[in-house]
Formats: C-alpha cells, sequence, structure tokens
C-alpha cells in the first residue's frame, strides 16, 4: 500500500473515531458543566502521568520493532496483555496503600478511586498496545471502527435524566471509566482473532525482551517531558484557578488536541513507514508538503475562530464554558507549532534519533516551567495558553533546526503552497 493510500485510509478511519470522540466530550461537558468536567478530565490527566511511570511507555518499544518487522506480532500481543496484567497489579497495590495510608478518604471513596484508576489505566495501555499493532499491520479500518461504534454506545445508553449529586459518585462518570477499559479490550481481543494469536501462544524472547525494555526506557524520559510539556499547565491552572477556570482551560486544551487529529493520523503512518526503510529525502518532501497543507487550514481556522468563537463555544459546550475564547485565540499559533512537530518527531523517532525529540521537548518544558510561575498567578488561564503556544513554537523551532542538519530547507517552505501541494491532497481523496 503506498503512503498516500496509507494516509487515506487512517484519515478517513481515525477521522471518523476521533470525530466521534469530539461529540463524546461535547456531550460529557454539556452535561457535566463546566466544574465537574474539569475534575473528571483532571483525574484522567494524574492517571495518564502515573500510566507513563509505572507502564515505562512500553507501547513505544513495541511501535517500533513491530513496525520494522524486528519481532513477531503474535510475540508482542501476547507480551501486551501480560505487561498489562502487570501494570495493572501494581496500580492497584499503589493506589489501594495510597488511599488507605496517606490520604484522608472512606472506604467509599478509596473504592471509588481504585474503579477509576484501574479502568483507565489498564484501558488506556491495551488500546495503546492494539492499535499500534494494527497500524504496524496497515488496517487503520478494523480498530477504529470498533472504536467508533463503541463511542456511538457510549453516547446513546447514557440518558440525559439521570441526575448527578456529587460527579465522583455519578453514574455518568463510572460509564465513562467503564467505556475506556471496554475499548482496551475489545482492541486486544480484536486483534488476536485478526492474527489468529490463539494458534501459538508465545511470548518474545530474552533477547527481545531485552530490546523492548530498551528502547522503552530510552523513549521514557522522552514520554515523561512531553506529557509535562503538554499538560503541565493543568496544574498550575488548578493550583491559582477556579474550578470552572479550570474546566474552560482543560476544554480549550482538548479542543486544541482534537485540531491535532490530522497530524496524529499522518504522523502514526509516517513512523512505520520511516522505520520501514522508506527513503529520507522522499520522506522529507512529505513532511513539508503535509506541513503547508497544515499551515494553509490553520490560517483559516484562526481567521474562523476569531470571528465566531466567541459566541459559538458557550453555544456548543454550554453557557459554563464562556471563558474559553481569548485562551482559543492564544493557543492556535502553539498548536499549529504542535502539528507540525508531531510529524518531525514520527521522523526522528522512525530514524531512531529519539534525543531530538527529548531534547527539544526539555527546552520547551523549561520555557512552560518558568512562564507558568512567572504569569498564570497573575494573569490566569490566559498567561496559561500563551504560555504554553510559546513552549510549543520553540519545541518546534528546535526540531525544524535538525530537521534541517539532515536536509537543505527553509522555514519560509512552510507557508508556500504549490500546485504539487493541491494535486498530492486530492490524491489522498478516495
Amino acid at each position: 500500500m503506498s503512503f498516500q493510500k496509507q494516509v487515506t485510509q487512517s484519515l478517513i478511519w481515525r477521522g471518523l473515531y476521533f470525530f466521534t470522540i469530539l461529540v463524546m466530550q461535547i456531550f460529557l461537558s454539556r452535561y457535566l458543566e463546566a466544574g465537574n468536567s474539569g475534575w473528571v478530565f483532571y483525574l484522567t490527566n494524574n492517571f495518564s502521568f502515573l500510566l507513563i511511570l509505572v507502564g515505562l511507555t512500553m507501547e513505544n518499544g513495541v511501535n517500533y520493532y513491530s513496525s520494522s518487522q524486528s519481532i513477531n506480532h503474535n510475540k508482542l500481543a501476547w507480551f501486551a496483555i501480560v505487561w498489562t496484567v502487570m501494570i495493572s497489579v501494581v496500580v492497584f497495590v499503589g493506589l489501594w496503600f495510597y488511599f488507605g495510608r496517606y490520604k484522608d478518604s472512606t472506604a467509599f471513596t478509596r473504592n471509588e478511586y481504585l474503579f477509576y484508576g484501574l479502568t483507565y489505566i489498564t484501558g488506556i495501555q491495551l488500546t495503546n498496545f492494539f492499535t499500534i499493532l494494527f497500524y504496524a499491520n496497515k488496517n487503520f479500518f478494523l480498530p477504529n471502527l470498533l472504536m467508533v461504534i463503541l463511542n456511538v454506545i457510549l453516547i446513546l445508553i447514557i440518558p440525559k435524566q439521570i441526575g448527578i449529586e456529587s460527579t465522583d459518585s455519578s453514574l455518568v462518570v463510572k460509564l465513562y471509566f467503564g467505556y475506556i477499559l471496554l475499548n482496551g479490550v475489545v482492541l486486544a481481543v480484536a486483534f488476536i482473532c485478526y492474527k489468529k494469536c490463539w494458534q501459538v501462544m508465545s511470548l518474545p524472547k530474552w533477547s527481545e525482551g531485552k530490546l523492548l525494555l530498551r528502547y522503552a526506557l530510552i523513549a521514557l524520559a522522552a514520554n515523561i517531558i512531553f506529557f509535562l510539556v503538554y499538560r503541565v499547565d493543568y496544574w498550575f491552572v488548578k493550583m491559582y484557578c477556579s474550578l470552572s477556570d479550570l474546566g474552560n482551560y482543560i476544554q480549550v486544551s482538548k479542543l486544541g488536541q482534537m485540531l491535532l487529529i490530522i497530524p496524529t493520523i499522518i504522523s502514526s503512518v509516517v513512523f512505520p513507514n520511516i522505520a520501514g526503510g522508506m527513503h529520507r529525502q522522499q520522506m522529507k518532501e512529505n513532511i513539508l508538503r503535509i506541513g503547508r497543507l497544515i499551515s494553509l487550514l490553520f490560517v483559516g481556522l484562526f481567521i474562523l475562530a476569531t470571528l465566531s468563537g466567541e459566541w459559538v463555544f458557550p453555544q456548543v459546550f454550554g453557557y459554563t464554558f464562556q471563558k474559553m475564547y481569548w485562551p482559543f485565540l492564544l493557543l492556535i499559533p502553539g498548536i499549529w507549532a504542535l502539528s507540525n512537530l508531531f510529524i518531525l518527531s514520527a521522523y526522528f523517532g522512525g530514524i531512531n534519533k529519539v534525543k531530538v525529540n527529548v531534547q527539544g521537548a526539555s527546552v520547551a518544558l523549561f520555557f512552560i516551567l518558568l512562564g507558568d510561575w512567572l504569569f498564570i498567578p497573575r494573569f490566569g488561564m490566559e498567561a496559561a495558553a500563551l504560555v504554553s503556544s510559546v513552549g510549543y513554537i520553540v519545541n518546534f523551532l528546535y526540531s525544524f533546526y535538525f530537521l534541517k542538519q539532515e536536509h537543505p530547507v527553509r522555514f519560509s517552505q512552510y507557508w508556500r503552497i504549490t500546485k504539487d501541494d493541491i494535486r498530492w491532497a486530492k490524491s489522498l481523496l478516495p
């Protein structure tokens, strides 16, 4: 399958999946309102960070060695299941000990948090592993179809009449976390059936396991830094702003993440192709062409958001989300930078130069931590958006500098749309 066809298939099916995610987030935000939805998404943010630390970002090793066809996919599938079970046990013991010894909580509250933590971490770990394995097999249709179906079911089965006296014990929140676990389990079962993994149940050899662990540990520092670059502002906003502001700001951030759908989809195609041996010069041309098309889209988006965002956001997400306008506008330049950075990061990861990604993110994190500490206490969530935007741009420029070391490219090439670019974009249409 050609690179263009892989991009097309991924755009169609992953695009449909992310669309249903957006609808689900709108539903949850309108239903829970800014304060409660902010609490739920803040909780998942903390669990995501815990998963990075405990899971050692092992999915990165699986991604690299499945894409390069270096380790049998059957072995990787069973390894993913065993690893997830081990991580779940560690998380259960850790959360039980934490809430039992150090956190002032009732048994009921402890059980609630155990449920949220276990379902989220187990579900996300399985989802990460098996979407990677599907994509390494150039199958974008089946995993995204299954996740779309599950998203639609979740949207339909939660009746609007369900009341919530306290968010942490509400049925709607429990359904949301339960859905995350179900999503991972369904993908795991689907891949095992797709590759008939039950016929041979084996794990990677000791030497292969060491390769996976070595790659994952190298990527671990990178993923911790990346997470802090993208999410550390949540903690500052939580510390210095109201719960309503936190809900508005996280919704802005999540909307920004939705704008990264296309770059995320493309980067998931870039990595296995470059790791699988695609010529670097050819991939460089694809990266710049994609970057120019992304720049065109973001110029149009910025104009549209400037003209209509102030009244659209409350209409879509609900009246409690009236503070999204300025943070969103301030974040758009940074999201443009992230859109191109994701593709560059996939490129450097594919040629086994993860250190470029780590170094760039470290520089960005320094700017973001300093800016958040100085400005959020004074200027609130608008400062958080602006500081994050600057940090993302710094990160992108750092990676672009190293791309220039490998290829004769100029920053201006991101802004000069050509007829070939238009023809290439048309070739992606089914």
